[in-house]
C-alpha cells in the first residue's frame, strides 16, 4: 500500500521482475507458485533496500478461486 515498484537500474528491470524472471530462469519453469514466492520474499526485500536504500516487499494476491490452492 505504501511502498512503490522499484527499479534495478544495473539490470534495466524492475527489483520484482528481475528476480522472478531469474528464479524462472534458473529452474527453467520447473517451480510451484509457493517456491516462487518465497524466493522473491527472500531476495526482493534484501536487494531494495542494498541497491534502492528503499524498502519494496512483495505481496502475493490471489482470486478466492485458488485462495487455498495456490502454495500446492
Amino acid at each position: 500500500g505504501e511502498q512503490s515498484s522499484l527499479p534495478y537500474a544495473d539490470e534495466k528491470h524492475g527489483m520484482f521482475t528481475y528476480y522472478l524472471l531469474k528464479k524462472l530462469q534458473e529452474t527453467r519453469g520447473d517451480v510451484t507458485y509457493l517456491e516462487l514466492s518465497q524466493s522473491l520474499n527472500e531476495k526482493v526485500p534484501i536487494e531494495s533496500l542494498l541497491i534502492n536504500s528503499k524498502e519494496q516487499n512483495p505481496v502475493v494476491n490471489t482470486s478466492q478461486d485458488v485462495a487455498g490452492k495456490w502454495k500446492l
